[in-house]
């Protein structure tokens, strides 16, 4: 029996030698590049044991290698001086010619999407739009020296792989049509200067990080990872199209697999997808190329790599983490700027090819020694004389320029108050001098510091100059940050909102809160000014309000009444109290339902909203503590009461838009009258008027637990429909929904919310996590810095409502539709209470 097993066990190895023929790599075929004048490896599998031999049709003699237990095998041949038609010769127990192979300069491309994009438009992929030289790049692509290889996407989250899939081809337009444009660009900028053959492999993928891209063993049990690793492990990736995110996957499986195979460089178009964590960035990043090298036993592989175009999601903070990853000290790295090929709305700028001549421009000067330029402008220090900044640059040696001598743009400067404001800069030879009225003496210069801006610095050699600033502050308090920025768009308090007119509008009263609150946070008298210049342009002698018409019944004229408090304390003046007393009396008379319930307006008849309750009821309240009239803290606490009865929808723990008592309206339920959809803003204005009115209503009052309950049920029941980000959607449960999207307001009116209610002890100091999320969502996602220095807050719902004229349904699709627009103060005032609650 013994035998009879021994015998089948050497009859299965006997078959298997003689089936394990000598394979290669994808990588080692026809067409391919070697790199010249170097010792470049080439490795393949065959039978255990077995004997390999290799011969280059260059060389005098064979080279031998024996496989090792895995039946791997490695040998190294020596290159000469670049040369055509050779070939190299594998054998063992079958043999392999792999033909017209080159000797020359071999490039890796890698990266995401930028890099991935083609030179021709794809007819399937939408972003692939195609080059905006594209007919050009084509009447430029026939090269038979020119060689290209497209690592095919493979994902390999379990482990390294040793092959791929891809070819060498030569560079034909037909070949080109779906090659990385910046790598095709470079490619062939280094074939026409050096005059050798060239060739580039490509190894990309869309919307991917760097982590992704780096070997499990440089992350693993290093902090810098941990979001990382658990946010994007494969069990926490729902989606197919995330599993390129996934940590390592595309090192083991579009890496590893050329690994070895031996490079003069790389470039590297890479960044977007890590601009959430820019903080992290420059280690990250470093850590990759170090790793890179380390694995492909070449120390000083040059990597040079581009700077991500300014684009309304690219934060600042991610180009600085690039350019601060060259000045790092990092051998043979470099950073190439396409400033002036950006667009503000696409990711992916066409014009791909100035990203590839800029990046080899880099390669010829270092890697082979030309005589080009190959960065732009480069801050290097700064002096202050007569109040102007004087900035001195490297890489400006002839002097710095403007395309047609127009004035310097984006720049700004700031005092010691760290206050910018937008700057003149004149042009001094290789200098620059920077300076505002505004700032007597500067502190801080800052270049294209924003998310998406225009600028047009320049060297003598047409090379852009590097974005930068001069200052290491952070951005100290958001709140601020935001306010000046309203101050700055919106000079007068009645334009907040955008409006055009003088007007006692409920959104600018919602804005002019905020800025009193900065006014009592700071102490800073300007805040306090710009809300009183708006009311006292509003408010007669008498107390009457301009435009106000107590007849509509209109609970949203009641908002802004909120502003007269403080300014009556402040200043004693009647008019405002007069002003407050007419607004209490349109709500003595505010039509009613059976129950008592306020009508949102007259012409919406036995309708509650929830909106109506941030416009009235917080007032009421704080005129009741204010002027010793308990009745009508009593009448704010009713109006929540009767609201929460008839909007609450237990299921959901949220609460509909409105409800019609007639059950009349086409939008309201015929059996409940409750409005169809729960719209994320009304709600953002139930929690609001809640912690807002609860400032007023005594400890011992009898309605003040119902409401403090429904604070908590609110702050239990929203991190159900939060996203990932951290912020709220339009439709605020039904975030998958097709057509629904993050919306800014519902978003900063829960932040501010949660953090207040935190503040107060309303609710678990637990729940501060969720409005520090929504914020970092907001500033990740929603916040775009401005190249003035402004910051702006991005899909903001511009209105809501149900019935009138076009009548409004209430369904989904109505909600979704309504028009978005940026910075409206629904979504500003409370972003910038939230900050504050948020620094306290």
């Amino acid at each position: 029996m013994n035998r009879l097993l021994g015998l089948i066990s050497f009859l299965l190895v006997l078959a298997g030698s003689v089936s394990a023929k000598v394979v290669l790599p994808a990588i080692f075929s026809d067409n391919m590049v070697l790199q010249q004048n170097a010792q470049v490896n080439l490795w393949g599998k065959a039978t255990p044991g077995e004997r390999i031999s290799v011969k280059a049709s260059w060389a005098d003699k064979a080279v031998a290698a024996k496989t090792n237990a895995d039946g791997k095998w490695t040998v190294k041949l020596k290159t000469p001086t670049a040369t055509k038609g050779q070939t190299v010769t594998v054998s063992g127990e079958n043999t392999i010619v792999i033909n017209n192979v080159l000797i020359g300069e071999v490039w890796l491309c890698t990266g995401q999407s930028n890099m991935e994009y083609p030179v021709s438009k794809h007819p399937d992929k939408k972003w692939m739009t195609g080059m905006t030289t594209e007919a050009e790049e084509m009447k430029d692509a026939d090269y038979s020296e020119y060689r290209l290889f497209r690592v095919e996407h493979q994902l390999a989250p379990d482990g390294e792989k040793d092959d791929c899939q891809g070819r060498w081809l030569v560079c034909t337009p037909e070949n080109l049509y779906d090659f990385s444009a910046v790598g095709f660009v470079f490619g062939r900028r280094l074939h026409k200067e050096l005059g050798v053959p060239v060739g580039m492999i490509q190894s990309t993928w869309g919307g991917t990080h760097a982590e992704s891209w780096t070997k499990m063993s440089v992350m693993k049990n290093n902090p810098l990872y941990a979001d990382v690793l658990e946010d994007f492990a494969l069990k926490n990736v729902k989606q197919e199209k995330g599993y390129c995110k996934v940590p390592s996957t595309l090192w083991n499986g579009m890496i590893h697999p050329i690994l070895g195979y031996t490079i003069r460089g790389n470039i590297w178009y890479q960044g977007e997808s890590n601009a959430i964590r820019y903080e992290k960035y420059q280690q990250v990043f470093t850590n990759m190329i170090n790793s890179w090298r380390k694995e492909w036993k070449q120390p000083d592989m040059p990597f040079y790599f581009m700077q991500i175009a300014p684009h309304k999601g690219q934060p600042a903070g991610i180009r600085e983490a690039q350019l601060k990853t060259w000045q790092s000290g990092l051998k043979n790295v470099g950073m190439a700027v396409v400033t002036d090929a950006a667009d503000s709305t696409d990711i992916h700028p066409r014009n791909k090819r100035v990203a590839g001549e800029r990046m080899a421009l880099w390669a010829l000067a270092k890697q082979y020694d030309k005589n080009v330029a190959y960065s732009g402008p480069l801050f290097k220090s700064m002096k202050v004389s007569g109040g102007k900044a004087v900035l001195s640059f490297e890489y400006a040696g002839d002097g710095l320029m403007t395309p047609e001598n127009a004035p310097v743009k984006g720049f700004l400067v700031a005092g010691a108050d760290r206050r910018f404001y937008p700057a003149e800069a004149v042009i001094k030879g290789a200098q620059l001098e920077v300076s505002a009225s505004q700032v007597a003496v500067p502190v801080a210069v800052r270049y294209g510091f924003c998310n998406f801006f225009r600028v047009n610095l320049y060297n003598k050699a047409g090379l852009p100059a590097v974005p930068f600033r001069t200052d290491t502050w952070e951005q100290g308090s958001y709140a601020r940050w935001f306010a000046d920025s309203e101050m700055m768009r919106f000079p007068q308090a009645y334009q907040l909102d955008h409006g055009k007119r003088l007007f006692f509008g409920y959104a600018q009263g919602v804005g002019c809160c905020a800025m009193l609150q900065m006014w009592k946070a700071t102490g800073e008298r300007r805040y306090y000014d710009y809300v009183k210049q708006w009311a006292d342009s509003l408010i007669n002698e008498k107390g009457e309000i301009h435009l106000y018409d107590m007849s509509t019944y209109n609970l949203d004229f009641i908002n802004s009444g909120k502003v007269l408090f403080d300014l009556y304390r402040e200043t004693g003046d009647r008019r405002y109290k007069s002003a407050m007393d007419i607004l209490i009396k349109q709500l003595k008379n505010q039509p009613r339902t059976l129950e008592g319930g306020f009508w949102h307006k007259l012409i919406y008849q036995h309708q509650m909203w929830l909106d109506g309750l941030y416009m009235a009821s917080p007032f009421m309240a704080q005129y009741g503590a204010e002027f010793n009239k308990p009745e009508w803290v009593d009448e704010a606490v009713k109006q929540f009461r009767l609201c929460h009865k008839h909007t609450y929808d237990a299921k959901t723990g949220l609460y509909h838009h409105a409800w019609d008592e007639s059950k009349s309206q086409r939008w309201a339920n015929p059996e409940t009258g409750h409005s169809p959809n729960f719209w994320g803003r009304s709600i953002g204005w139930w929690f609001m008027a809640l912690v807002d009115a609860l400032d007023f209503v005594p400890e011992n009052h009898p309605g003040r637990a119902d409401m403090i309950g429904y604070i908590r049920g609110l702050a239990e029941t929203l991190p159900k429909y939060q996203d990932k980000a951290g912020l709220w959607y339009q439709v605020i449960d039904q975030p998958k929904r097709k057509g629904n999207f993050p919306e800014a307001s519902v978003t900063t009116q829960c932040m501010y919310a949660y953090a207040k209610a935190v503040n107060k002890g309303y609710i678990d100091a637990k729940y501060r996590a969720v409005a520090e999320k929504a914020l970092q969502g907001l500033k990740d996602k929603l916040l775009i810095e401005k190249q003035d220095g402004t910051l702006t807050l991005t899909r903001c719902c511009q209105v809501g409502g149900l019935g009138g004229h076009p009548y409004r349904d209430g369904s989904f699709e109505y909600y979704i539709g309504e028009k978005m627009r940026d910075n409206d103060s629904k979504a500003t005032g409370p972003f910038i209470m939230g900050c504050l609650e948020l620094e306290k």
